[in-house]
Parts: C-alpha cells; structure tokens; sequence
C-alpha cells in the first residue's frame, strides 16, 4: 500500500471524527479533501474537476469504498427531508488506519483543525457554493483573468443559477476576507496566486 493512499485512509475516520457533528456525508469529504488538497497543499493526490455539485474526483469516493470495505469507516444512508444521504463515521478499524498515517496526520493536523474552523460549521449546499468559487478563483487565476469579486460572483452564478446571485456575492466576500479566495478584496488589481 502506498504512503499516499495510506494517507487518504487515515485522513477518513479523522475528518469524520473530528467534523462538529461527530459525521460528515459524502458532499463533505468531497469539499473537504478538495479544500486540503487545494487550499493548504495537502498533498493527497486527487485530480478534481468541476461537476454539478463543484470540484469533484472519483477516487474520493473509491477511496470510501475502499475505507467502508475495510471497516475503517461506517457509512450508512440517512434520510433528510426532501432527499437522503450518507453518514460516515470511523469504523472498528479507524484506529489502525490513523496508526499507519500517523505521520502524515501529526504532519498536516494544522490543516485539518483550520479546515473545521473555516468549513466546519457549512451545510452541503455551502460547501457546493464555497468549494466552486474556489475552483473558479483558480480556474482564473492560472488563465491570468481579472478576479474581482464581481469576476467570481458572476462566473459562480452561471455554473451554479439555482443559487441567488446575492447570496453567491456574499458567501465570495466572506471567502476573500478570509483569505480563502485569493482574489483581492473590494475588486482591485488581482495579485498572482
């Protein structure tokens, strides 16, 4: 078994334990490996694309698989008003799997309680929304477009229209004053990432 995917197995029971809710769903892990990977350089080894619900790779999910089959998480479909989901939770042996990327998660375990304490608190939904103005600031920024608020408000708008443009401006303001977007704030001159 290679480091890297060591590394992803035991960064599954970790994020689900240490999510607020004791779980995450499927949306989550999705954002939160893709807002690792991209945001603080944790080198996970995905290749996200932009999907319906945002940046998106399948072995994410493969790795889920792998992890559920393994018994190091639990999945276990839960129903929501107006759809279900998915609840992960560590599994009998998710303290064997944390055990063999010990390394790796004392390694990146800045990165993972900074995820929780920007993302923590965000439904799927948000997360859809967060994740695709991410995907969009450097979907700009590697093409060396402008990136102004206005920029990424509009751009997320067109891929995401059920969601209101108002509400897409403000979730791209908050991101940037975070630090999160790497586009400037108020609109002025684009730095590079």
């Amino acid at each position: 078994m290679n480091e890297t995917y060591k590394a992803r197995l035991g960064l599954l029971p970790t994020l689900a334990e240490q999510a607020p809710a004791g779980h995450i769903g499927r949306t989550a892990l999705m954002k939160y490996m893709y807002f690792l990977q991209t945001l603080r350089k944790v080198p996970l080894g995905y290749n996200f694309s932009l999907y319906s619900y945002g940046p998106f790779d399948s072995d994410v999910l493969a790795d889920l698989s792998s992890a559920q089959a393994l018994n190091i998480v639990n999945v276990t479909p839960v129903e929501f008003p107006g759809g279900y989901g998915y609840r992960i939770q560590p599994g009998n042996r998710a303290e064997s799997a944390k055990r063999s990327a010990d390394e790796f998660l004392r390694k990146y375990a800045g990165d993972i309680a900074w995820l929780f304490s920007v993302f923590g608190d965000f439904n799927s939904a948000n997360l859809e929304l967060a994740s695709t103005a991410v995907y969009v600031d450097r979907e700009l920024a590697r093409s060396g477009e402008h990136r102004s608020i206005q920029d990424i408000t509009s751009r997320v708008h067109e891929i995401k229209p059920h969601f209101n443009k108002q509400y897409v401006r403000k979730v791209v303001t908050d991101l940037t004053k975070k630090g999160v977007l790497s586009s400037p704030p108020h609109g002025h001159a684009s730095r590079s990432a």
